[in-house]
């Protein structure tokens, strides 16, 4: 039986290696992109591509319809279309949040309610853990988000969780790196120049999770009889911000300068970039958000519970995960060998 599944977001980063898992897995995968959206890593001959443009609750309903009248519809759904860096704080709140609540009517509208629906959240909904105690964030810990993308992710969770028999599955991955991901790919270009960056007088602890690994999680989610639950997601380790370090230094065979900066002074410089983006209209990589973030010294999860309830066990250790970070950025020209 053909299993017709939609991967909204699916020419970024994470969308793009969970078409990769559905095709790998026997789907007929529909790639949700916009009109303007890069195909590079949706090249595979079998991706079927369906434009959607969430901004319109009428335009998107056409769409779903107009997919329903053809005969087809979607066993499983993937929302992993949103933004991680805007401009305006209230720009995250229309396009995690309100555009989620438009895809999740226009599915209903248009007959089109998969049989699961998995929303792909972060940790930072759920925010940082106890800065005192260091204890991980779980599924028990009460949400306080610290920066607006957070904010927005919680909003859409909540809807979601507000709604009387949708099937939805909600997933929170902690700090997610591999192959094609940009944000942790400017730290590797700072240790090939040279230098480290840490904010504050003592790093932080963190947590992460192969591309790999957590698009394997996200079908063993889908593909389980679980419905109306929520996991934090991680490789189950948690580490200094300096072991990170080592380990891309040595993957590197880099030596480094570590600079360390006082909190109020990295609030006073991103408070200064924030002021220059407003006058090129672009978001800088630097922002209160990552300001919030990086203020924070407990970033650990404990991922045990979607362990347990999947049978989930990663294959690929942070050490690992590194090196083939590195050697794919390497072998894409993203990092020139020297």
């Amino acid at each position: 039986m053909v299993k017709n599944i939609l991967i909204t977001g699916a020419s970024g980063f994470i969308g793009s290696h969970l078409v990769e898992e559905g095709l790998k897995r026997g789907y007929t995968v529909f790639a949700g992109i916009r009109r303007t959206s890069s195909r590079e890593y949706l090249t595979d001959p079998r991706i079927r591509f369906l434009e959607l443009d969430f901004s319109s609750p009428q335009r998107i309903s056409e769409t779903l319809s107009e997919v329903r009248s053809q005969g087809i519809r979607f066993d499983t759904v993937i929302h992993n279309a949103g933004i991680t860096r805007a401009l305006r704080r209230e720009e995250y709140h229309r396009v995690n949040y309100l555009f989620t609540t438009y895809f999740i009517r226009a599915l209903r509208e248009s007959d089109q309610v998969p049989r699961k629906f998995v929303f792909m959240s972060s940790l930072g909904a759920f925010g940082p853990g106890d800065p005192v105690t260091m204890e991980p964030v779980s599924e028990s810990t009460i949400p306080a988000p610290v920066e607006a993308y957070g904010e927005s992710k919680l909003e859409a969770a909540r809807f979601l969780q507000s709604l009387h028999g949708f099937p939805y599955l909600i997933l929170c991955p902690t700090g997610v790196y591999g192959p094609r991901e940009k944000d942790y790919y400017r730290y590797f270009r700072m240790v090939k120049a040279g230098f480290t960056l840490s904010v504050g007088t003592h790093g932080q602890r963190i947590s992460f999770i192969h591309v790999k690994d957590l698009a394997r999680l996200v079908f063993l989610a889908l593909e389980s009889p679980l419905q109306e639950q929520t996991w934090v997601v991680s490789d189950g380790k948690n580490y200094s911000s300096r072991e990170f370090s080592d380990l891309v230094r040595n993957a590197m065979r880099r030596k480094t300068i570590s600079l360390r900066i006082p909190v109020p002074i990295f609030r006073f410089l991103v408070f200064i970039l924030q002021g220059v983006s407003y006058l090129t209209g672009e978001a800088p990589l630097l922002n209160r958000e990552k300001a919030a973030i990086m203020g924070c010294p407990n970033w650990q999860c404990d991922p045990s519970a979607c362990f347990r309830d999947l049978g989930f066990s990663p294959e690929i250790d942070l050490k690992r995960g590194v090196e083939d970070t590195l050697h794919w950025y390497r072998e894409n020209g993203w990092l020139k060998m020297r």
